[in-house]
């Protein structure tokens, strides 16, 4: 929370808690951090910058500034910096899609960390996140219980939050429900809106796993109202087509394909192209559903250009 009681708003995703207060452990004074080596010093800088250009969507741009905070880390043996650079650059990885890069980088850290260590926790998170997205469920739950054990501070929410979504992963919504709530109140409870906002996010997926429709579009239209209030676009994005979906779920074929346009309109604005991409193959699914075939080839010709216009840049981006 900020002085004033407002909600504080998030500047990234957890690179936030790998920042220098982490790099300079044990709560030094002023005078501890004006004594640091100037090899360190820069780490730390290039380190902060990472973060910033991850803010900013510059994925290749982020890795190239955690690199070289590794590289100075690397130079003096400062083992934490080098695992914090590490957990920043499988992160990186990860969101990028490169999942087999992420993963080297999280085993090189856990190979490094020193335990006990305040920096197991948001390994551990990450290291869960990554075998998520590799699909290994039960890897998966395994390092993000320990993650959530481990937490001490002010992250146990988000920890618990993604307790919940390997639970559902794994087909079991009741005891995800349970995990999503206690996720809820402590996020709440620490005026957290972005994980509040995942943890509604997550209990309207759950509730869409269990067919309750109604509950799962009011914890959407919660998630949604906090994401606008932080200004999280791809956030928004997701809030919308989970209203989508539960107005399928309800039968609304209308209400569903206005949330569908409304999530392309934000995916698009905001160069979130892989994500309108999916949108526009629902919404010609939608149109064909709803008897409208020319307007699902219309829309099924633009998302092949999107991608193939996508794939071009990438392709220029290797070179």
């Amino acid at each position: 929370m900020t002085d004033s009681g407002k909600r504080t708003v998030p500047r990234a995703v957890a690179a936030l808690v790998l920042t220098l207060s982490a790099l300079v452990s044990g709560g030094c004074s002023g005078a501890a951090v004006r004594n640091l080596s100037q090899a360190r010093l820069k780490a730390i800088s290039h380190n902060q910058r990472g973060v910033e250009e991850e803010v900013r969507g510059n994925a290749d741009a982020a890795l190239a500034q955690f690199s070289e905070a590794l590289r100075l880390h690397s130079s003096i043996e400062n083992v934490d910096g080098k695992v914090i650079a590490l957990i920043n650059i499988a992160r990186t990885q990860r969101l990028k899609g490169d999942v087999p890069s992420a993963r080297t980088a999280i085993e090189r850290a856990c190979s490094l960390l020193q335990e006990p260590s305040d920096l197991a926790p948001e390994l551990f998170f990450e290291r869960a996140k990554i075998h998520l997205a590799a699909g290994d469920l039960v890897a998966a739950q395994d390092w993000a219980a320990r993650a959530a054990a481990l937490e001490q501070g002010g992250n146990l929410g988000r920890r618990v939050n993604l307790v919940g979504t390997i639970l559902l992963r794994q087909g079991l919504p009741d005891r995800a429900r349970e995990q999503a709530e206690t996720a809820l109140k402590l996020n709440r409870d620490r005026k957290l809106g972005a994980e509040e906002a995942n943890s509604l996010r997550l209990l309207g997926e759950i509730h869409l796993a269990q067919g309750k429709h109604g509950e799962a579009a009011a914890c959407f239209n919660g998630a949604l109202s906090l994401d606008k209030e932080l200004g999280l676009g791809r956030k928004i994005a997701t809030d919308l087509r989970g209203l989508g979906c539960a107005a399928l779920q309800k039968g609304d074929h209308a209400g569903a394909t206005s949330y569908y346009r409304r999530a392309l309109e934000v995916s698009l604005n905001g160069a979130d192209l892989d994500s309108a991409a999916q949108v526009m193959a629902r919404l010609a699914d939608l149109y064909r559903q709803g008897g409208e075939p020319l307007l699902a080839l219309k829309i099924d010709e633009e998302r092949i250009r999107l991608v193939k216009g996508e794939n071009s840049h990438r392709d220029l981006d290797s070179h």
